[in-house]
């Protein structure tokens, strides 16, 4: 029977189709989960393990679904992408800056595909009907994707654990990457699923939650991936501090990310700071990646408005074959291993300003509107997780306008629920005479809600 929703204005939305809706959340969440190339062959070099043309192909279908879905759907059309004026400046410069580098064909393309991620979290959010759909629905996903992650483990240990034969990192041999194609990645997700395992536990069944929580802590303990592993209770302990002490918050997202980047990027431009990480027992190099550090500064310095363009500069052959290569493994690298940095590589100094106002300023202040409103803790408390994990994890690692993968269309998906709970006010979902919490209801004429 289709579902009305009562609107703010006593008005009745059009009837939606459940059917569609659900089939669209659970496809799109698992192309960006299983992603393109689950369980490549690590024998071979990864960089050649491109995804068939039909993958790409369903890609592109489900994200016009989406579009479509938000074009006829008037809720939809009021929210998605809000606020819309950072947003589409953040696009307008990706792709000017684009059409500026020096391969504008494939940054170009680049820039759409990251944009289509973009689109898709933001619209994905809209299609449950309720809170309890929304749980219902992202807990199934969920359980097929770590389900997939230790099926692969236990019966495909080749394709789902690092070997001693693995093209480019044979030292991390006996670390599980279940389905993903490296234990930094794999480790990433299975932070995110301990969020998830805890808001499902609340919001679905306590029983499933803490078994996704139980299951993903464990398996991100083999993966060895020591900065999420690290990081997922620190997340934890800020993420309450921030929902509890209001004047936490700047210092936590502005100064915690902040310093971060300059005690690891500083290290490389200033030996100060180098020799004071040092004395701290950490390695000041973290793993290589000052040596990747100080090439990105420096290109940066070469480009500084415009950058080189989206993903138009590790990985060239101009970089790579340049003599560069002579004086420092760098060249190699496949990205600065900092989103911050990248985005300042592809996008220019204003580019890293317009990124900055739309993941770190708009969330934070969509978090504050949300807690005066007091709308939907526990979806509020996820989202809060997953935004503060991925801004604090992109210290370390590119996860910013990533093409593929699931951190930055979880990231996006977290973002835009925080924008959508800043626009909301309880009103009711009625189906066949059942009355629920609307998961998303916009303050104004229209629910968000079917």
């Amino acid at each position: 029977m289709p579902t009305e929703i009562e609107t703010t204005t006593g008005h009745t939305a059009v009837p939606r189709s459940p059917l569609v809706a659900r089939f669209l959340f659970v496809g799109v969440f698992l192309l960006y989960w299983i992603t393109l190339t689950p369980f490549t062959d690590l024998s071979v070099d990864p960089s050649t393990a491109k995804p068939p043309g039909w993958t790409q192909g369903i890609m592109v279908l489900l994200t016009l679904m989406l579009m479509a879905y938000a074009a006829v759907s008037e809720h939809a059309r009021k929210l998605v992408l809000r606020p819309r004026l950072v947003f589409l400046t953040l696009f307008f410069w990706l792709l000017l800056t684009s059409i500026l580098s020096v391969d504008p064909a494939g940054a170009l393309k680049r820039s759409i595909i990251a944009i289509m991620v973009t689109l898709s979290a933001g619209i994905l959010l809209l299609l449950p009907a309720s809170e309890e759909e929304f749980a219902r629905l992202l807990g199934k996903c969920v359980l097929i994707v770590l389900g997939l992650c230790y099926f692969g483990v236990t019966f495909m240990p080749y394709l789902s654990v690092h070997q001693l034969n693995d093209f480019l990192e044979p030292e991390h041999a006996g670390l599980w990457r279940g389905l993903y194609v490296q234990k930094n990645e794999a480790g990433g997700v299975m932070a995110m699923f301990c969020f998830m395992g805890l808001y499902l536990a609340r919001a679905w069944s306590r029983v499933i939650g803490l078994a996704i929580f139980a299951g993903a802590a464990f398996f991100l303990l083999k993966t060895g991936a020591k900065t999420s592993t690290a990081l997922m209770p620190v997340i934890l302990v800020i993420a309450f501090l921030f929902e509890r002490f209001r004047w936490t918050r700047v210092p936590i997202v502005f100064g915690g990310v902040g310093l971060i980047n300059f005690s690891t990027v500083g290290v490389t431009a200033l030996p100060s700071v180098r020799d004071f990480v040092t004395s701290l027992g950490i390695d000041a190099t973290f793993t290589a990646r000052a040596d990747i550090w100080n090439l990105a500064l420096a290109a940066i310095g070469d480009n500084p408005v415009f950058g080189f363009g989206f993903d138009s500069f590790w990985g060239t052959k101009t970089l790579v074959n340049s003599d560069l290569g002579a004086f420092t493994w760098a060249v190699r690298a496949v990205d600065a291993h900092n989103a911050y940095v990248d985005a300042m590589v592809n996008m220019g100094l204003p580019g890293l300003f317009i990124l900055i106002v739309a993941i770190l300023y708009v969330p934070l202040r969509s978090y504050n509107i949300r807690s005066n409103r007091n709308n939907s803790n526990n979806i509020s408390r996820l989202f809060l997780r997953v935004w503060l994990y991925g801004v604090f994890l992109a210290c370390l690692e590119s996860v910013f306008l990533a093409r593929s993968g699931p951190f930055w269309f979880t990231l996006s998906a977290a973002m835009f629920g925080l924008a959508y709970q800043a626009r909301c006010s309880i009103v009711r979902v009625r189906e066949s005479g059942t009355v629920h919490d609307g998961a998303f209801s916009p303050k104004g004429p229209v629910a968000m809600g079917r």
